[in-house]
């Protein structure tokens, strides 16, 4: 066992017991040997990525304190439990359920993340007003009934967040010169990520830099500083580079997916080696309230002979993409 908040391949107990239950309650199998060991086997270890593989979270098969916590939020359901706004804020599957069925029908709920903070619940409100129900925030009984009825007649359409966050982009100004930006790292990459915001600086942007493992700290820290970009970076022991971005089942972070693309782009120019985009539902990403984007590089080798190069590299994306937020970087 890595440490007493995580479980990995070889532990034994009723913690394990416990995954291996909410994994099975949620169609991933596992060999009823390994259950009734109680044991943390290949096959458990196997469904636990196929898990956060669908949950778009790192896949390890270690169950770690993000993969507990979107493992416990995948087992609610719309309509299991009242649906209110409170600190901290509800999180889970009902909520993300919500936040689409209000956003097909016009209702904007902001990002769909599965998050139940103040937009969600002014877009419930106007549902509930729109509808003749009690106007009060809460998903209750009667406002999910009634949302599951037109569910039932509607066709599916587009998300307005989607509509609003592009005609965001759209007309927002394209000069990089005292935009809010946010460099953050995770202990590993520190050289990089101040060289990639001291550069940005010298573009006339206003950058913080953050330092800090949790996650959640680095998103708060950055919608307090009111960020318009996140450029979070992780020098990883791998052969090839990713660049992530917030995406669930039903949507995605428009402005981080083309900014994702950028740095992907420019990131493969300099080190030349496999690089690719792709949707996550990581900490950082889900919090934020701007677009944010991770960089997963490797090799460490590479990456350090290179931090200069990667640096300009990375800031320079970010100033093309700012020129134009809509385009996709081929």
């Amino acid at each position: 066992m890595q440490n007493e908040n995580t479980l990995e391949i070889g532990d034994t107990g009723n913690d394990v017991f416990s995954l291996q239950i909410r994994l099975s309650n949620l169609g991933f199998s596992i060999k009823k040997i390994e259950i009734t060991k109680k044991e943390f086997g290949p096959d458990t270890q196997e469904k636990l990525k196929e898990f956060q593989k669908l949950r778009g979270l790192k896949i390890n098969g270690v169950l770690d304190e993000t993969t507990l916590a979107v493992l416990l939020e995948a087992a609610f359901k719309l309509g299991n439990r009242q649906l209110y706004l409170q600190s901290p804020m509800l999180k889970g599957d009902d909520v993300l359920d919500l936040q689409t069925q209000l956003g097909k029908l016009g209702f904007d709920v902001g990002r769909v993340d599965g998050i139940f903070g103040p937009q969600t619940v002014n877009a419930l409100i106007d549902f509930q007003k729109n509808f003749g129900l009690i106007e009060d925030g809460i998903a209750g009984h009667e406002t999910i009934r009634s949302l599951q009825n037109i569910k039932n007649r509607e066709t599916s359409g587009t998300q307005i967040s989607k509509i609003k966050e592009i005609e965001n982009l759209r007309i927002q100004n394209t000069e990089l010169k005292s935009r809010h930006l946010v460099v953050g790292h995770f202990g590993n990459s520190a050289t990089l990520a101040n060289a990639t915001a001291r550069m940005l600086r010298q573009k006339g942007a206003k950058v913080i830099d953050l330092n800090n493992p949790d996650e959640d700290i680095q998103a708060r820290t950055a919608n307090g500083f009111e960020a318009e970009m996140y450029l979070g970076i992780y020098i990883e022991n791998d052969s090839y580079c990713t660049v992530s971005y917030f995406k669930t089942k039903n949507s995605q972070s428009e402005g981080g997916f083309r900014l994702a693309s950028h740095c992907s782009k420019a990131i493969k120019q300099i080190i030349n080696v496999k690089t690719s985009t792709n949707g996550m539902q990581m900490p950082i990403l889900r919090a934020t309230k701007m677009p944010a984007v991770i960089c997963f590089l490797g090799p460490p080798g590479k990456v350090v002979e290179n931090t200069n190069e990667i640096a300009k590299g990375l800031a320079e994306a970010i100033a093309n993409w700012f020129k134009d937020p809509l385009e996709f970087a081929e």
